[in-house]
């Protein structure tokens, strides 16, 4: 988690939002029509991105983090767009304990499940998504690729070029792990500062199986924010929707 206190004010700059947002919305809208979705809870929502175009979509949506410094960022971007949610301080190994109340639709994006390192750990995540949905929910989850990771090992990622900073990614394969370190190059200083961060390279058999586990049906597994059906050899994100 420190990773996120240390790197707090510059983590949306990782990210052309506005972008994304574009790329993502006709995804997120074609599925929540599909499920008669009303009610979201975004239990890795980071400085509150999501949050905002969610609610800007019509949809009623709740907040929730590990990191205090991502969840006062959220109330923060919330508030710049004239957006009111809940946000709360909440791991999402105890999201049962954080709400009273259960919603059509739980969202984990932004390779956050692979945070956790070990299987009674993400078993323990899927299981209090998977309570925290009505009957016939949905789970959608983001992560990185790992199958594809793991088996070329690229090590230099390209990330975002800002008029002041450049971001990219090097990628350490360990074992069981893989450590991200964000490079944060500042133009006019000349200046450097490497940030860290641990992932666990969770492939698409090994996520199947937690899933199924937890309870989880109807698996769907997407390679981008199109539908397309997920390449495990060519893309770079993997999608899955699935169902309580």
């Amino acid at each position: 988690m420190s990773f996120y206190e240390e790197f707090i004010e510059k983590y949306d700059k990782l990210v052309s939002w506005e972008n994304r947002f574009k790329r993502e919305a006709k995804f997120f809208k074609t599925l929540f029509t599909k499920n008669n979705v009303k009610t979201i809870l975004d239990c890795a929502c980071g400085t509150g991105q999501h949050v905002v175009m969610f609610t800007s979509m019509g949809f009623h949506i709740k907040g929730s983090d590990l990191s205090p410094a991502m969840i006062k960022k959220a109330r923060i971007n919330s508030k710049k767009h004239n957006v009111r949610a809940t946000f709360k301080i909440t791991d999402f190994r105890s999201l049962e304990k954080s709400f009273n109340e259960k919603f059509d639709t739980v969202v984990c994006m932004g390779n956050s499940l692979p945070h956790l390192l070990s299987d009674k750990d993400l078993t323990k995540a899927l299981n209090e998504m998977y309570k925290v949905l009505n009957k016939n929910g949905i789970l959608i989850l983001q992560q990185r690729n790992y199958d594809m990771l793991t088996r070329l090992q690229k090590r230099f990622f390209p990330m975002s070029i800002r008029e002041d900073e450049i971001f990219f990614y090097v990628l350490d394969y360990l074992p069981n792990k893989i450590i991200f370190n964000v490079v944060d190059l500042e133009l006019k200083s000349e200046k450097f500062k490497v940030y860290k961060t641990k992932y666990n390279p969770l492939t698409k058999d090994k996520l199947t199986k937690l899933l199924l586990k937890s309870g989880f049906s109807n698996l769907k597994f997407y390679g981008n924010f199109k539908f397309a059906k997920f390449n495990i050899k060519k893309d770079d994100e993997l999608i899955v929707v699935c169902q309580k």
